[in-house]
């Protein structure tokens, strides 16, 4: 990290700040990376998947946080949202107990250290299918969409 001058005085070195992202989808899908002024990438992905929900249930989602840079990261914040399977069934039947939607983003603060080129499992997050759910919700897959960020 640099320091920068102002006024000839050294400021104090700011972290640099890196984002995450990730999704579970019945598809894979490839994220552009990010470049920094090195030429390095400066993105983490995170991944997760979470079945046999139906209306009433609890299931857990683990998440598993990647970081391909040739350097450690510390993960300070990742989000979740989920996005809606059909039109019977909207993300907002999938609960984050007590009471928080997923069709709003969830954040989940955290310290989690990762190191260069590693994969570690991250944070879990109960998930539960509202009672008031149709039988239309039983089994279909949410799009989850992650994002977060982190210093290294």
């Amino acid at each position: 990290m640099a320091a920068a001058l102002l006024a000839g005085t050294a400021l104090k070195p700011s972290p640099l700040i890196i984002h995450g992202q990730g999704q579970s989808a019945p598809q894979s899908r490839q994220f552009p990376m990010m470049p920094d002024a090195a030429g390095q990438s400066q993105v983490f992905y995170i991944s997760a998947s979470v079945s046999g929900l139906y209306p009433g249930s609890a299931s857990t989602l683990n998440l598993s946080v990647q970081n391909p840079l040739g350097r450690p990261i510390t993960v300070n914040t990742i989000t979740v949202v989920a996005g809606s399977p059909s039109g019977t069934c909207p993300s907002s039947m999938l609960i984050v107990p007590p009471s928080f939607t997923l069709n709003q983003t969830y954040t989940i603060n955290t310290s989690l250290y990762i190191p260069a080129n590693s994969t570690v499992a991250g944070p879990s997050v109960t998930l539960s299918l509202d009672p008031t759910a149709s039988n239309s919700c039983a089994g279909v897959a949410f799009p989850l969409m992650y994002g977060g960020t982190a210093t290294g």
